[in-house]
Protein backbone atom coordinates (compact mmCIF):
# COMPACT_ATOMS: atom_id res chain seq x y z
CA UNK A 1 0.00 0.00 0.00
CA UNK A 2 1.48 3.18 -1.14
CA UNK A 3 1.27 6.21 1.13
CA UNK A 4 -1.06 8.74 0.75
CA UNK A 5 0.94 12.41 0.00
CA UNK A 6 -1.09 15.42 1.43
CA UNK A 7 -1.34 18.83 0.61
CA UNK A 8 0.42 19.41 4.76
CA UNK A 9 3.01 17.07 3.48
CA UNK A 10 3.77 19.03 0.60
CA UNK A 11 3.56 22.63 2.18
CA UNK A 12 5.88 21.06 4.82
CA UNK A 13 8.52 20.09 2.38
CA UNK A 14 8.44 23.25 0.81
CA UNK A 15 9.48 25.44 3.83
CA UNK A 16 12.16 23.02 4.50
CA UNK A 17 13.92 23.84 0.70
CA UNK A 18 13.27 27.54 1.30
CA UNK A 19 15.01 27.00 5.02
CA UNK A 20 17.86 24.95 2.93
CA UNK A 21 18.04 27.53 0.44
CA UNK A 22 16.71 25.77 -2.08
CA UNK A 23 13.99 26.61 -5.09
CA UNK A 24 10.77 25.82 -4.48
CA UNK A 25 9.72 23.81 -7.67
CA UNK A 26 7.07 20.69 -8.24
CA UNK A 27 10.57 19.27 -8.88
CA UNK A 28 12.54 19.86 -5.95
CA UNK A 29 9.65 19.12 -3.82
CA UNK A 30 8.76 15.58 -5.57
CA UNK A 31 12.71 14.67 -5.25
CA UNK A 32 12.12 15.62 -1.42
CA UNK A 33 9.16 13.52 -1.08
CA UNK A 34 10.38 10.58 -3.11
CA UNK A 35 7.87 10.73 -5.16
CA UNK A 36 6.80 11.61 -9.24
CA UNK A 37 5.38 15.62 -9.57
CA UNK A 38 1.54 13.78 -10.07
CA UNK A 39 0.53 14.12 -6.21
CA UNK A 40 1.58 17.76 -6.18
CA UNK A 41 -0.39 18.77 -9.67
CA UNK A 42 -3.63 16.55 -8.29
CA UNK A 43 -3.29 18.57 -5.13
CA UNK A 44 -2.23 21.71 -6.22
CA UNK A 45 -3.89 23.03 -9.68
CA UNK A 46 -0.36 24.87 -10.22
CA UNK A 47 2.32 26.56 -8.83
CA UNK A 48 0.84 29.55 -8.20
CA UNK A 49 -1.78 28.25 -6.51
CA UNK A 50 1.13 25.98 -4.39
CA UNK A 51 2.42 29.52 -3.95
CA UNK A 52 -0.39 30.89 -2.60
CA UNK A 53 -1.29 28.30 -0.27
CA UNK A 54 2.68 28.40 0.65
CA UNK A 55 2.40 31.91 1.96
CA UNK A 56 -0.59 31.40 4.27
CA UNK A 57 1.08 28.44 5.53
CA UNK A 58 4.37 30.43 6.40
CA UNK A 59 2.36 33.20 8.00
CA UNK A 60 0.59 30.39 10.61
CA UNK A 61 4.37 29.29 11.50
CA UNK A 62 5.00 33.55 12.18
CA UNK A 63 2.16 33.24 14.07
CA UNK A 64 3.48 30.57 16.31
CA UNK A 65 6.12 33.20 17.52
CA UNK A 66 3.74 35.61 17.95
CA UNK A 67 1.86 33.30 20.40
CA UNK A 68 5.09 32.49 22.30
CA UNK A 69 5.65 35.80 23.32
CA UNK A 70 1.58 36.30 24.08
CA UNK A 71 1.78 33.19 26.51
CA UNK A 72 4.68 34.49 28.28
CA UNK A 73 3.28 36.71 31.33
CA UNK A 74 3.86 40.31 31.97
CA UNK A 75 3.86 40.78 27.77
CA UNK A 76 1.36 42.75 27.03
CA UNK A 77 -0.43 41.75 23.80
CA UNK A 78 0.77 44.67 21.43
CA UNK A 79 4.56 43.80 22.66
CA UNK A 80 4.03 40.08 21.59
CA UNK A 81 3.45 40.84 18.25
CA UNK A 82 6.67 43.43 17.74
CA UNK A 83 8.68 40.54 19.78
CA UNK A 84 7.14 37.64 17.95
CA UNK A 85 7.92 39.83 14.34
CA UNK A 86 11.52 40.22 15.46
CA UNK A 87 12.17 36.62 16.33
CA UNK A 88 10.66 35.19 13.33
CA UNK A 89 13.48 37.21 11.72
CA UNK A 90 16.14 36.27 13.47
CA UNK A 91 15.52 32.52 14.29
CA UNK A 92 14.05 31.76 10.42
CA UNK A 93 15.60 34.10 8.20
CA UNK A 94 14.54 32.75 5.41
CA UNK A 95 11.05 32.03 6.21
CA UNK A 96 11.07 35.75 7.30
CA UNK A 97 12.65 36.76 4.01
CA UNK A 98 9.82 35.20 1.99
CA UNK A 99 7.23 36.74 3.55
CA UNK A 100 8.27 40.05 4.12
CA UNK A 101 11.30 40.88 2.10
CA UNK A 102 10.54 39.69 -1.12
CA UNK A 103 8.04 41.60 -1.85
CA UNK A 104 7.41 45.81 -0.70
CA UNK A 105 6.75 45.17 3.09
CA UNK A 106 4.45 48.01 3.34
CA UNK A 107 1.81 47.27 0.76
CA UNK A 108 2.08 43.53 1.97
CA UNK A 109 1.49 44.60 5.91
CA UNK A 110 -1.45 46.30 5.11
CA UNK A 111 -2.87 43.68 2.52
CA UNK A 112 -2.31 40.85 4.68
CA UNK A 113 -1.29 41.27 8.48
CA UNK A 114 -4.84 39.21 9.66
CA UNK A 115 -4.78 41.24 13.22
CA UNK A 116 -4.15 44.71 11.91
CA UNK A 117 -7.66 45.91 12.13
CA UNK A 118 -7.71 44.43 15.54
CA UNK A 119 -4.81 46.16 16.70
CA UNK A 120 -5.90 49.52 15.62
CA UNK A 121 -9.34 49.09 17.01
CA UNK A 122 -7.05 48.29 20.23
CA UNK A 123 -4.93 51.28 20.14
CA UNK A 124 -7.20 53.61 19.46
CA UNK A 125 -9.84 52.31 22.43
CA UNK A 126 -6.86 51.76 24.95
CA UNK A 127 -5.47 55.20 24.38
CA UNK A 128 -8.16 57.15 23.41
CA UNK A 129 -7.09 58.61 20.04
CA UNK A 130 -8.78 58.62 16.64
CA UNK A 131 -8.59 56.00 14.12
CA UNK A 132 -6.21 57.50 11.79
CA UNK A 133 -3.91 58.41 14.84
CA UNK A 134 -4.34 54.92 16.01
CA UNK A 135 -3.33 53.70 12.56
CA UNK A 136 -0.72 56.03 11.59
CA UNK A 137 0.83 54.65 15.24
CA UNK A 138 0.30 51.33 14.50
CA UNK A 139 2.29 52.16 11.36
CA UNK A 140 4.87 53.63 12.83
CA UNK A 141 5.22 50.97 15.59
CA UNK A 142 5.34 48.43 12.56
CA UNK A 143 8.16 50.29 10.50
CA UNK A 144 9.98 50.46 13.32
CA UNK A 145 9.63 46.65 13.96
CA UNK A 146 10.89 45.70 10.91
CA UNK A 147 13.99 47.83 11.48
CA UNK A 148 15.11 45.49 13.91
CA UNK A 149 13.88 42.32 11.96
CA UNK A 150 16.41 43.64 9.34
CA UNK A 151 19.29 43.73 12.04
CA UNK A 152 18.27 40.31 12.82
CA UNK A 153 18.14 39.40 9.18
CA UNK A 154 21.56 40.75 8.79
CA UNK A 155 23.37 38.96 11.81
CA UNK A 156 22.71 41.12 14.65
CA UNK A 157 21.50 39.02 17.88
CA UNK A 158 19.64 40.47 19.86
CA UNK A 159 18.31 39.25 23.07
CA UNK A 160 14.67 38.63 23.89
CA UNK A 161 15.63 41.51 26.90
CA UNK A 162 17.15 43.97 24.41
CA UNK A 163 13.91 43.71 21.58
CA UNK A 164 11.85 44.35 24.32
CA UNK A 165 13.44 46.83 26.10
CA UNK A 166 13.93 48.83 22.34
CA UNK A 167 10.26 48.28 21.22
CA UNK A 168 9.33 49.52 24.79
CA UNK A 169 10.98 52.99 24.11
CA UNK A 170 10.20 53.14 20.96
CA UNK A 171 6.36 52.45 22.01
CA UNK A 172 6.42 55.04 24.62
CA UNK A 173 7.73 57.73 22.48
CA UNK A 174 5.07 56.92 19.50
CA UNK A 175 2.34 56.83 22.55
CA UNK A 176 4.02 59.80 24.12
CA UNK A 177 4.06 61.76 20.33
CA UNK A 178 0.50 60.75 19.65
CA UNK A 179 -1.11 60.88 22.79
CA UNK A 180 0.36 65.30 22.86
CA UNK A 181 -1.02 65.47 19.36
CA UNK A 182 -4.51 64.01 19.79
CA UNK A 183 -5.14 67.37 22.73
CA UNK A 184 -3.80 69.99 20.12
Amino acid sequence: MKNKITKDDILSCAVELIRDDIEVSARNIAKRLGCSTQPIYSLFKNMAELEKELHFYIYKIHKIYIAKYADKSGIAEYKAYGMGFVKFAQMERQLFSRLYVKKPFYKKYLEEDAYFIEVVKTIQNEYGISHRQALQFHLDMAIYSYGLAAMQLAGSDMSDEEISQRLTAQFTALRKLYLEEEKK
